[in-house]
């Protein structure tokens, strides 16, 4: 089973607005509200390519309500942990084919509550891969920002296969511990080598560093332009963008590549066609405000063109 794992799940508010006036009422065309958070995304993605997930994390609250009543309507298998703080809502303004992104700090997360999550991770076996991905509510104990650290210790002691895409300051030390996948961008890696990328050579050069450093396997994006993948072998792929009039969906594309890829791997092992499943989710997810659909990721795969470098 995939276990996704989303700390700080949020409801998110899109507002969709033709101008805005700072200081002034300011009126919307339309508005709509998704479930939000990384690992929740991983499994909206792979419920529409037909692999069974359970979405865990914390929920509380309204927000927690709707969050599970969404993914319960997609058929996606839920177990959270309730907290007596409710989940955040964020702010998406769709403005001139622009989204502006107002995040909110989250509840805060007692130690009993983090307790409550790692002994429900502890049921995890060798055929389980947990998905860990998003950032660190406020924790009431400052002992268990570990809380990612333990989560991998709970992977590695019941040989269960974890991927990571958290926060750069979480990174570095889950990359050691051997990680399936992980999916930086740029600034990630800027954090976590302490330096400045301005060139794909550059770029190729720290992703083998990550492999080369525990990672099975890494994607790491730049943005519009493409991506690249790098193997257990050594190996660096490149990913050309796919051209497209309007990207209206730019944040959950990360979280599309790694439900694209896992949704793939887990099937047929073959993790250059899971790249490629990646690169077509991440492509379909920026064409829509929500996630894509199984059949709009498929319109995508032809088109990926895969280059080893």
């Amino acid at each position: 089973m995939i276990y996704t794992v989303t700390l700080n799940p949020s409801v998110d508010l899109f507002l969709d607005m033709n101008n805005l006036n700072y200081g002034k009422t300011n009126y919307v065309d339309g508005e709509f509200t998704l479930p939000g958070g990384k690992a929740i995304n991983v499994s909206r993605v792979l419920a529409q390519l037909n692999i069974p997930t359970v979405a865990t994390g914390f929920t509380g609250g309204y927000q927690g309500d709707f969050i599970k009543e969404w993914l319960d309507k997609e058929d996606i298998m839920t177990d959270f942990v309730d907290i007596e703080c409710q989940n955040r809502t964020n702010v998406k303004l769709l403005l001139d084919n622009v989204e502006t992104t107002i995040n909110s700090i989250g509840p805060r997360v007692n130690h009993d509550e983090i307790g409550e999550l790692l002994h429900y991770l502890s049921r995890v076996g060798e055929a389980d891969t947990i998905v860990m991905g998003g950032s660190v509510p406020k924790l009431e104990d400052p002992d268990d920002y570990d809380i990612y650290q333990r989560m991998v210790s709970l992977a590695k002691a019941n040989k269960a296969h974890f991927i990571a895409d958290v926060p750069a300051e979480y990174l570095l030390n889950i990359i050691k511990e051997g990680p399936i996948l992980v999916k930086p961008n740029i600034e990630d890696l800027e954090v976590v080598f302490n330096t400045k990328i301005d060139t794909k050579e550059q770029l190729a050069y720290y992703g083998k560093q990550i492999v080369e450093m525990g990672a099975k396997y890494a994607i790491v994006s730049y943005g519009a332009e493409g991506s690249m993948f790098f193997d257990d072998k050594g190996n660096a792929y490149i990913a050309d963008e796919i051209k497209t009039d309007k990207v209206v969906n730019s944040v959950a594309c990360r979280d599309a590549m790694i439900g694209g890829f896992i949704g793939t791997f887990v099937r047929i092992s073959d993790p250059l066609e899971a790249y490629k499943m990646a690169v077509a989710a991440a492509t379909a997810t920026a064409k829509v405000i929500d996630l894509p659909t199984r059949k709009q990721i498929e319109d995508e795969i032809d088109l990926v063109k895969i280059t080893k470098l």
